[in-house]
């Protein structure tokens, strides 16, 4: 199985004969404040530079130059503070010291050192200690003035542990002076930091935009164009750019891994629960529409909601006010509304005692497909959800079928911000200095799927002993897993004294994009065949499948009406590719002529090539020796089936025991459940989502 995880190769000897590598270290830490390198990398024209850890950045020079004693004489003009040390690529405890586990700084600093072709403007960008890579349709223009508005750009990251990864980043317009500002160079159409010398320019700031959530897809084989702009499609292109720029001083492998097993999805939860189950869920307390709008708009989506649900939920709506009792649909505008006409916003609403859910007028929730709309669908869920939580018991799965016999417990904790001022240092449960307090959240499930929640904060003194338990195995886990940036999504136990903690890992299933790259290209739709080869090809599979030759006669017909040069678009609508002879011929054209029509990438037979079963279903394996916790249990949750576009990653997951036993396996079926993630199979077990709609009702 194909993962992120890569194996960097050095050529240490190449290295070192043409760059210059120098550590930089600020005794004032808050060197965020400061452009400390702005010498390094506009006055002695820095290959690349990399921020690390604490104040300390690296710095790769073309060889012979700068100095070590000119390179310090320069930012000490302005920073008396810096410390600056040329590295010996040849000492490797240096190397150690200053690029980390398996040298992933020295990595990063050369692949930063990659600049934008010629040839390929605003392709890849150099920022200070950051690669970007960058579409043209990222951008926004303001359609008055045609000015950029905002920036969008997909960062190349080496994560520790040596996974790649590639990260959205949004700089917006801003306007007033500010540190950390960045330009577009009007000469070179770079996107890089503004100077000192910049006057009378548009300027832009990091940071997300409101009301607008920017998503790359992480996957899409539509066809060569969006397979380029979809994040692994990029992540191709880096890689063969790396291949291509750096291959004197370094080459990047992907890392294979055992396949892992497929948990097995019982018929029952791939059918997942029809309009109909929903409905008769719904009925047991009946559903109000409540529109608070009382507009033409509001008053149609009221009457298409009605239809929806009766024809689909067999469920008869009523329209009024709020009612404690039943499932309430509440009709209101989007929070943008409200801010822009300076108006309450009804989502902040305190609706407890209500089982509410919101829709608005301005979204699109009724589609014109065949079936149910998956907008009301997820509505419904929603509802049922927040019903079982008032109701403490599990309504929307059938408990027993888990069949462990267990009580399950599921912890969550969220950080408690605290007042401007205050000082909330304190030593936590592992006898670490922390700065903050946690608010913990419970939720314990009987065997009969009967729900109780609690809270506590760990700022109280008097905890019970099986808090201080989970309080410390939070602490514990996460300190541990600092430096590896694996966040804890949460405790889940049976017994108090055998925790498990779930990690998100910085580690991704891959298909093989290689092969799908090739095979895109191969196959583009523009892409142009030769109408004699095409025709000399169709008589020769004609000798072997005369019982087709009635439709291989009106191929024939109709290629040669064509022009002398036929669009691989035009050849697959012939063939009509959706029939066994059309994909028959395709193989026998590739096979013997050289020549792709359609990949046929979902096709079973080509699996074991592109490898796109690696981002499906639910697959697990143990891990008997990871390199921090020993023995624990790895797992990631993909789509249910080949589609040509998935949004999302397949993240892996760690599992760890703090006792003695994991019982993760145990916990499978909580996953193969679609209510959560609308028609998906969620990522986590699904009573946390129960969880954190009891913490949004605190």
């Amino acid at each position: 199985m194909l993962t992120n995880r890569i194996n960097v190769t050095y050529n240490i000897e190449n290295i070192d004969a043409d760059f210059d590598i120098f550590r930089v270290e600020k005794s004032n830490k808050d060197y965020y404040k400061y452009n400390i390198l702005d010498s390094a990398v506009y006055e002695f024209k820095a290959a690349a530079v990399q921020w690390t850890f604490g104040a300390t950045a690296l710095v790769l020079f073309r060889k012979g130059e700068v100095t070590e004693k000119q390179f310090k004489e320069s930012i000490m003009k302005e920073y008396e503070d810096v410390k600056i040390q040329r590295i010996d690529l040849f000492d490797s405890e240096q190397c150690n010291k200053c690029f980390y586990f398996e040298n992933r700084l020295l990595a990063q600093l050369l692949i930063n050192s990659m600049r934008t072709p010629k040839h390929e403007a605003f392709m890849y960008n150099n920022l200070t200690g950051k690669l970007f890579y960058h579409d043209p349709s990222w951008r926004h223009k303001d359609k008055l003035t045609g000015k950029v508005n905002f920036i969008r750009f997909l960062e190349i990251v080496i994560d520790p542990g040596m996974y790649l990864n590639l990260e959205h980043k949004t700089f917006k317009r801003y306007d007033r002076e500010s540190n950390g500002l960045y330009v577009i160079d009007s000469k070179t159409g770079e996107f890089r930091k503004k100077l000192k010398t910049d006057t009378n320019v548009i300027t832009y700031k990091e940071g997300s935009l409101p009301h607008n959530h920017f998503r790359v897809d992480n996957f899409d084989i539509s066809d060569i164009a969006h397979f380029r702009k979809s994040k692994m499609g990029v992540m191709e292109q880096f890689l063969r750019d790396v291949n291509d720029n750096l291959s004197k001083y370094m080459s990047i492998d992907i890392v294979e891994r055992e396949d892992a097993q497929e948990f097995d999805i019982s018929n029952l939860e791939k059918r997942g629960i029809s309009e109909f189950e929903y409905g008769e869920m719904l009925q047991k307390k009946g559903v109000v529409i409540v529109d608070e709008n009382n507009s033409e708009v509001s008053k149609d989506i009221v009457a298409k909601l009605q239809e929806e649900l009766e024809k689909y939920y067999h469920v008869k709506a009523a329209v009024g006010n709020l009612s404690e009792e039943a499932y309430n649909i509440r009709i209101i505008h989007d929070g943008e509304y409200y801010a822009e006409n300076e108006m309450h916003d009804p989502h902040s609403d305190n609706l407890k005692g209500y089982i509410v859910q919101h829709i608005t007028e301005e979204a699109e929730h009724f589609t014109n497909t065949k079936g149910s709309s998956p907008d009301i669908k997820k509505i419904v869920q929603e509802l049922i959800i927040k019903g079982d939580v008032r109701e403490r018991m599990i309504s929307i799965f059938d408990w027993e079928r888990l069949d462990s016999g267990k009580d399950w417990t599921f912890v969550l904790r969220k950080k408690i911000k605290t007042k401007y001022g205050e000082n909330a240092a304190h030593i936590n449960h592992v006898n670490k200095k922390a700065l903050n307090y946690f608010q913990y959240y419970r939720l314990e499930i009987d065997c009969n799927g009967e729900m109780k929640f609690d809270t506590f904060c760990d700022s109280n003194q008097d905890e019970a002993e099986e808090w201080n338990k989970i309080c410390y195995a939070y602490d514990f886990v996460e300190d541990k897993h600092r430096g590896s940036q694996n966040p804890v999504e949460g405790l889940m136990y049976s017994d108090i004294d055998n925790i498990h903690a779930i990690l998100l890992t910085r580690e991704k299933t891959l298909p093989n994009i290689s092969a799908l790259m090739n095979t895109l290209m191969e196959t583009d739709a523009k892409e142009r065949v030769s109408k004699e080869l095409l025709l000399e090809a169709i008589d020769d599979f004609e000798k072997d499948n005369i019982d087709s030759r009635e439709c291989i006669s009106e191929w024939k017909s109709k290629v040669a009406a064509e022009t002398e040069m036929i669009t691989k678009k035009a050849m697959k609508k012939i063939l009509n590719m959706r029939t066994g002879i059309a994909s028959k011929f395709n193989r026998f054209l590739h096979e013997k002529y050289g020549v792709w029509i359609d990949g046929e990438l979902r096709k079973g037979e080509f699996e074991a090539t592109y490898q796109i079963g690696n981002l499906l279903n639910i697959k697990y394996e143990y891990n008997e020796k990871d390199y921090l916790d020993g023995r624990t249990f790895v797992y990631y949750v993909g789509a249910k089936s080949k589609r040509l576009a998935y949004p999302n990653a397949c993240c892996m997951r760690k599992v760890i025991s703090l006792g003695e036993e994991l019982e993760y396996e145990e916990a499978l079926p909580l996953m193969a459940v679609e209510f959560v993630r609308n028609s998906q199979y969620t990522v986590l077990p699904f009573p946390f989502k129960y969880l954190r709609e009891y913490i949004e009702q605190c």
